[in-house]
């Protein structure tokens, strides 16, 4: 509660500033939209940027010369709320949503439990105060909500519809699921976690209330569902327009091929097949790891892969990388004494591991690179991946 509070304090400290110029755009995003108006024409967006930013509109590399709409159509209706309102009123309610979101956020950590566990944990100063304190007050967070971006929110409803499934509210929980799906190419994984959790129905409804958001969206925008098509064709071309958004230029992308661009100097810009490839690969090495255990894991330990794919899989920035967050359950099975799992120097040593590659997450970018490191995210994640596949599972009763 009190982390979620100084995050509303800091949150408002920006709105009174001229600063979240993401959200400005996805705000700007859902007014073109409800208006009948394409979100995904590049030149208006930057004009109406231009205006609202002036200071960040000169150089080819500045922000206005290096932005855009590319969120799909059904965050139109996530945005809609705020397109209703006067700028200075929206990003008061954002501000107030992004707390709200992050009140949820510090509930992880007792999530993602096997149902013959019950829904409560015996009470832990670490685990129900400390570790929620910190996974929201810290630079990344922070860096987040000064610039706008939605990962907050889409972490928060995560968090908020397992909350539901726990709790037998399955409908819900899914409409909960469905908005991080405004990032499309972060919230693949739920699918697979959806299924594993809760069964294929729970995965198909996953499906279906996304494809009918985008679809009444699309309408809403184009007149027509058919609108989705020329949503598809701008993901063609439309990050390569934004140099924030390619591999070569930007040291805070923690995907693979950043990693292999570090190493090798090998570029290598994902598209949508690529992206879905790199899942592909992901989730057939996740199936290896059970075959060999020989066991279903547990749903912390899914929930952990699922978020580490979300992060490894995808070309994203270092704001996707709050996604970890769902890595701490799996961590805080790690340091269970209990009898069902296997005690040992050698899984103290591992969640020991994980907790400082989460860690590493928070660290600025300014202060690795006193030490000369322009990769430690991609290449913490990439680690984190390792000790996901070969580290200590519990398995799911």
């Amino acid at each position: 509660m009190v982390a979620a509070g100084l995050l509303l304090v800091f949150a408002l400290a920006q709105a009174a500033a001229n600063r979240q110029p993401d959200f400005f755009i996805y705000r700007l995003g859902a007014e073109l939209g409800l208006r009948g108006e394409s979100p995904y024409d590049i030149g208006r967006i930057r004009s109406h940027v231009a205006e609202q930013f002036p200071a960040q509109a000169e150089g080819p590399d500045s922000f206005v010369n290096n932005c855009g709409y590319f969120l799909p159509p059904m965050a139109v209706l996530v945005y809609a709320p705020f397109a209703v309102l006067l700028w200075p009123a929206a990003k008061v309610g954002w501000a107030i949503v992004s707390a709200v979101a992050a009140l949820a956020i510090t509930r992880i950590p007792g999530l993602f439990r096997e149902p013959n566990e019950g829904l409560t944990r015996p009470r832990s100063p670490v685990w129900d105060q400390i570790v929620p304190f910190l996974m929201i007050v810290n630079f990344l967070t922070l860096a987040i909500v000064q610039v706008g971006q939605s990962t907050i929110l889409v972490v928060g409803c995560v968090a908020a519809g397992q909350w539901c499934f726990e709790r037998k509210r399955p409908a819900l929980g899914v409409l909960l699921w469905s908005v991080a799906f405004i990032k499309p190419h972060v919230a693949l994984p739920l699918i697979a976690l959806a299924w594993y959790l809760g069964g294929w129905k729970r995965a198909a409804a996953l499906l279906i209330a996304v494809a009918v958001l985008n679809l009444l969206a699309a309408t809403l925008i184009g007149g027509t569902p058919l609108f989705l098509r020329e949503y598809l064709d701008f993901l063609g071309s439309g990050h390569k327009a934004v140099a924030f958004n390619l591999v070569e230029r930007n040291y805070e992308i923690t995907s693979w091929n950043r990693l292999l661009f570090v190493a090798t100097g090998r570029v290598i810009e994902q598209t949508a097949i690529l992206t879905v490839a790199s899942y592909a690969v992901w989730f057939g090495l996740i199936a290896a790891r059970c075959a060999w255990a020989g066991f279903a894991p547990s749903a912390a330990w899914a929930a952990a892969a699922a978020a580490t794919g979300a992060v490894w899989c995808p070309q994203v920035l270092a704001y996707e990388a709050l996604m970890l967050v769902f890595v701490v359950p799996w961590l805080r099975e790690l340091f269970d004494r209990g009898e069902s799992f296997k005690a040992g120097r050698w899984r103290r040593l591992h969640a020991l591991a994980v907790a400082l590659l989460l860690a590493a997450q928070l660290v600025p970018f300014e202060i690795a690179m006193k030490a000369g490191i322009d990769f430690h995210r991609p290449l913490a994640v990439a680690l984190l991946a390792v000790l996901v596949l070969a580290g200590p599972i519990r398995p799911r009763p």
